[in-house]
């Protein structure tokens, strides 16, 4: 069901397309916020020559379960980033832990107490270089990955920056989802130009790294011959900065590669 979140990024993606393609799309019917209980479309797009566009929306994952992961990786670790018991004056320390580090059945608050009571004590002992530690928990180990390293000339305070080891593409799975998800409901728009939108909203991997590992088989034919076009729309600096990506994903690879600030209408277009 389309949410505020969603209907945000499809009005700010539909701007971003008509400065790219020179168009003036906007949308004049929310067909699944109008009918939530059907299958229905997310948005239908009107020009004033009066051509259509059928717009489906659908977030990729930029591996399966990342969002779970992400959350759990926001409640432990993330939550430590520049704490200042574990910043070090002088040196700059990368934290890194593993997809599917924090296991089930745990309290993740008392995981990001005892990293951050650990650290404090470890992170001083630990000479510059790449380091692997182990974090104890009552019946749970974390294991963290750190890179210490000297602060650049003048940088006296230091830095402790977190992040998350990206464990690949996932292939295909993702993609076929949602063609199986949402082709459907855009193929009943014989009378529009119909595009399946794909956001990712994480730094890790790409829409065209997954959608290139479709197989070329009569399957994928079969999908792809009933829409128009695949894009993909890049969130991943919101809401820190309100700006998106785009690139056609299909049928043309990276044709068209531009970026729009939401706020301001400053319009890139990126080399490619």
């Amino acid at each position: 069901m389309t949410n505020t979140k969603d209907k945000d990024v499809i009005e700010g993606w539909l701007r971003l397309y008509n400065c790219e393609l020179g168009t003036s799309f906007q949308v004049v019917d929310w067909p699944d916020l109008r009918n939530p209980t059907k299958k229905e479309i997310d948005a239908v797009c009107e020009d004033p020559s009066g051509n259509w566009l059928a717009i489906e929306h659908t977030r990729i994952e930029a591996f399966k379960g990342e969002k779970e992961d992400g959350s759990r990786f926001l409640q432990t670790l993330a939550g430590l980033e520049n704490d200042p018991d574990l910043v070090q004056p002088g040196y700059e320390i990368d934290a890194v832990q593993a997809v599917g580090a924090i296991p089930n059945g745990v309290d993740w608050k008392q995981i990001q107490k005892e990293q951050r009571e650990q650290l404090k004590v470890l992170l001083p002992a630990l000479p510059a270089g790449i380091h692997k530690v182990v974090i104890h928990g009552k019946n749970w180990n974390v294991v963290l990955k750190i890179d210490k390293e000297l602060a650049a000339p003048g940088k006296v305070i230091g830095g402790f920056r977190t992040a998350r080891t990206w464990p690949g593409d996932p292939g295909a799975e993702l993609i076929f989802k949602a063609f199986a998800d949402k082709i459907p409901k855009l193929a009943m728009y014989s009378n529009a130009r119909t595009i399946l939108l794909l956001e990712k909203d994480a730094v890790a991997g790409t829409i065209e790294s997954q959608f290139a590992e479709l197989p070329e088989t009569q399957e994928t034919r079969d999908w792809l011959q009933q829409i128009d076009e695949v894009w993909s729309v890049n969130t991943m600096c919101m809401p820190a900065e309100p700006i998106i990506f785009t690139n056609q994903v299909w049928p043309g690879v990276r044709e068209h590669v531009c970026s729009l600030n939401v706020d301001t209408g400053v319009f890139r277009r990126w080399d490619h």
